[in-house]
């Protein structure tokens, strides 16, 4: 994600644990043939061929993000190249963060006819999608088409996107070391004296809640997110847990440092209910907003200096890009350290729509992405002199409201072909370096599969679905509220699917020598 240049999963912290992985035990080998398959000139077979030979097309690709003003101009640039390239130009529909989810379900319900969709854990879910068969698989299409794509995504990656062996998402490549962090409101911080680096646990924030609550009217105390599984849940139990499945509301997991990788369902566990008991506590004080279970944009509030905490991503030069982004000093702090799981991998990716009437062409346009610079950063930045201006020849500096400045550059291509932005804290290479040194999750390359329990695996979705906001929220008591949703979810099927993703894991583990 992103304003002075950083990642996504520095953003996106709501769900991002609990991302989807890839199963099969043929996905090590499938990856290595994917990743090492010949160049046929690309960009041969298409992108380089003579667009004469191809003919005209218009591709259809929805994104997330805040619309800008100025994209028009900006996509008459973009087409101009696209036309040279491969005889196509592009429909770039962007829906507001809020909306996205939403949209997308009502377009893949109704079979509408598009190309691209951005999709991920936390967005336009990707596991939903490609077991509802939604997506087209990518394989051929990467050799092919993708010679840019797969040069520069790592072979090792690739297993991150693998469901039953094939590949459905196209790797966006960006930093995908997942870091979770804690922001503070850094003129409050600074107002109440408040060490920010004592916080070891989530009641470790109670007494800076409680002085804010006393000394600033109209200002909240904690913003709570209740898109995914709680975010402060690794900060509660000491040690990082890893989703079995994408579904940012699944409540099966492991501990990454359990090398028998024993699956169990965070909301039966003693730091479930502990954190509960916090926020339900934060609630009736007044920490909490008590409509906070409505609220439906939690970037928009983030954003609206309300609130004195809320979580987010953390890791290098995240201090200065939340301040980038709410618009005022902000202050992060790392709850729990840094680490890879296919949910970092897999945090922004793109599909091809299987109602797409011309895969090879948007295929096309994703190698485009990799290989040409211009286009890429006409997409994440604008048109040079307009929207941006050049300090040298890696650095650049944006024009305050110039009606183009999406920040979602990690959202298509390669992240580190962009331009680093003037007074950066960390340098792409800075943060390209992390992605080879931050410790991997042991389910790296492993999805859970609920075929065979499907009508269990929707409704303890839907069980969760309805839990998650009223108890992170602090709407209602943990004690009572939580025994009553675990018997709804085991009557529902939930120690059946335990079951079956421990032995889904295990045969994994045996097939890659695990």
């Amino acid at each position: 994600m992103m304003k002075k240049k950083l990642s996504l999963c520095t953003t996106l912290v709501i769900g991002a644990s609990l991302l989807l992985s890839a199963c099969g035990s043929n996905a090590a080998k499938s990856t290595n043939e994917t990743a090492s398959a010949s160049p046929t000139s690309s960009a041969s077979a298409g992108a380089s061929a003579s667009p004469a030979a191809l003919k005209p097309v218009e591709l259809t690709w929805y994104t997330v993000g805040t619309p800008q003003k100025d994209q028009p101009a900006v996509m008459e640039e973009i087409n101009k190249i696209l036309k040279e390239k491969i005889n196509a130009t592009l429909k770039l529909n962007v829906i507001d963060w809020g909306a996205y989810d939403d949209k997308m379900k009502v377009i893949t319900s109704t079979n509408e006819n598009y190309d691209l969709a951005f999709t991920s854990s936390w967005a336009n879910n990707y596991a939903a999608n490609v077991l509802a068969g939604a997506y087209v698989p990518l394989d051929d299409l990467l050799k092919k088409y993708g010679q840019d794509i797969l040069k520069q995504v790592p072979a090792k990656y690739w297993d991150a996107t693998k469901v039953s062996g094939k590949i459905y998402g196209s790797l966006n490549y960006q930093t995908y070391y997942i870091s979770r962090g804690l922001a503070f409101n850094k003129g409050l911080v600074e107002k109440y004296n408040f060490d920010v680096k004592s916080v070891k646990k989530p009641s470790d924030l109670t007494p800076f809640l409680e002085k804010v609550k006393s000394g600033e009217p109209g200002t909240t105390g904690y913003l709570p997110a209740v898109t995914g599984f709680p975010e402060l849940f690794n900060m509660e139990t000491g040690f990082t847990i890893d989703a079995v499945q994408g579904n940012s509301l699944f409540p099966l997991m492991i501990n990454v440092n359990d090398k028998n990788m024993k699956v169990f369902d965070g909301v039966e566990s003693k730091e479930f209910m502990d954190l509960m008991k916090v926020y339900r506590d934060w609630y009736q004080k007044g920490y909490i907003r008590k409509d906070a279970v409505s609220l439906k944009d939690y970037k928009a509030e983030a954003k609206s200096g309300k609130y004195a905490v809320w979580a987010r991503g953390g890791g290098p030069g995240a201090s200065e890009t939340a301040t980038a982004e709410q618009g005022y000093p902000a202050v992060v702090v790392d709850s729990v350290p840094s680490y890879i799981n296919t949910g970092g991998v897999i945090a922004t990716m793109t599909a091809i729509s299987k109602t797409s009437k011309n895969p090879e062409r948007a295929m096309m346009l994703l190698d485009l992405l990799y290989s040409d610079k211009q286009l890429y950063r006409l997409l994440s930045d604008g048109i040079e002199g307009k929207h941006y201006k050049k300090v040298d020849d890696n650095t650049m500096e944006a024009i305050a409201d110039s009606g183009y400045a999406p920040g979602t550059n990690w959202e298509f291509g390669n992240m580190f072909n962009d331009y680093a932005s003037k007074g950066s804290p960390v340098t792409l290479d800075q943060l390209k370096q992390l992605n080879d040194t931050s410790a991997t999750s042991p389910l790296l390359g492993f999805l859970y599969n609920p075929d065979s329990l499907k009508q269990e695996y929707a409704q303890v979705n839907a069980i969760m679905g309805e839990m998650i906001p009223a108890l992170m929220t602090g709407t209602v008591d943990p004690e009572t509220s939580i025994p009553k949703y675990v018997d709804r979810m085991k009557k529902a099927g939930l120690d059946k699917l335990t079951d079956d993703a421990q032995k889904q894991i295990n045969d994994w583990k045996a097939a890659n020598g695990k």
